[in-house]
C-alpha cells in the first residue's frame, strides 16, 4: 500500500469523501454535508486517510461530548476505512489520531458507534428489548485513555 497520510477534512471536501461515509450509514449527500458542516463549526472534525494520489482510504468524524461514565470523551460517529486482505493499516492510523485529539482535548475515552451489524449476536438482554418494539441500531466501542482525568 503506498504512503498514506492522515488528514483534516475541510468543508471543500466533504461531498468528495461522501461515498465512504455512505458506505457505512446509508445517509444522504444532503444529510452528510449538513453533518459535518455542523461538526466542522463546533468543537468536531472529520479525518481522512489519503494516498499521494489523493484517493481516499478512511474517514472518521468525531466531536468531543460529555459523558456519564467517562466525564468527557471523544465520539466517533463514523469511522470507515477501506482495506484489502485484512490490512489493519488504515483503521489503525485513524485510531491513533484520533487518540491524540481525545488526548489534545482531554478527553478520558474514546467512543467508536459503529452498526449494530458488527456487534455481538442476540442475547438475552437485546431478545427482551426486541420484544419490546426496540431495534438495535448501533453499537459503542470504548478506548478509556490513560492518565487522562475523570
Amino acid at each position: 500500500m503506498p504512503d498514506l497520510t492522515v488528514e483534516a477534512v475541510g468543508l471543500d471536501r466533504l461531498a468528495e469523501i461522501y461515498p465512504l461515509i455512505r458506505s457505512a450509514t446509508r445517509v444522504s449527500l444532503e444529510r452528510w454535508q449538513v453533518f459535518g458542516r455542523e461538526l466542522l463549526a463546533g468543537d468536531g472534525g472529520v479525518l481522512a486517510v489519503t494516498a499521494p494520489d489523493n484517493c481516499v482510504h478512511g474517514v472518521a468524524a468525531y466531536r468531543p461530548v460529555g459523558n456519564l461514565r467517562h466525564q468527557k470523551t471523544l465520539d466517533v460517529e463514523v469511522i470507515v476505512a477501506f482495506e484489502l486482505r485484512g490490512d489493519d493499516r488504515v483503521r489503525e492510523m485513524l485510531c491513533r489520531e484520533l487518540e491524540r485529539i481525545a488526548v489534545d482535548l482531554n478527553c478520558s475515552a474514546v467512543n467508536l458507534t459503529v452498526s449494530a451489524r458488527t456487534a455481538e449476536p442476540s442475547s438475552r438482554a437485546r431478545e427482551g428489548l426486541e420484544r419490546l418494539g426496540l431495534k438495535l441500531d448501533t453499537a459503542c466501542f470504548v478506548r478509556e485513555l490513560p492518565g487522562q482525568s475523570r
